[in-house]
């Protein structure tokens, strides 16, 4: 296995990881506004800085345009908050 398949099966495993903590903190939190707190709360960090990480090296391996993906991800980050705040997006 290359290094970029490598990569790739890093960040599916770590996005598995993130989405199975976040399970767990939805299971708990209910539908509230609440925060994670506590050993869940650590996870949750230590699993969401894993996959990013993971994100970041595939996107280095592969030579993706790291400015493109930082626009989007900006792009969706605003429209995470509008829809939070209530206001069309």
């Amino acid at each position: 296995m290359t290094t970029t398949a490598n990569g790739l099966a890093k960040l599916v495993e770590e996005c598995g990881e993130l989405q199975q903590v976040a399970g767990k903190a939805l299971v708990r939190m209910g539908r509230e506004s609440a925060r994670p707190a506590g050993s869940l709360r650590t996870r949750l960090e230590e699993e969401m800085a894993d996959m990013l990480a993971a994100a970041d090296f595939v996107a280095e391996t592969l030579a993706l345009d790291q400015q493109g993906i930082r626009t989007r991800r900006d792009a969706k980050l605003d429209k995470f908050r509008q829809r939070l705040a209530g206001e069309p997006g």
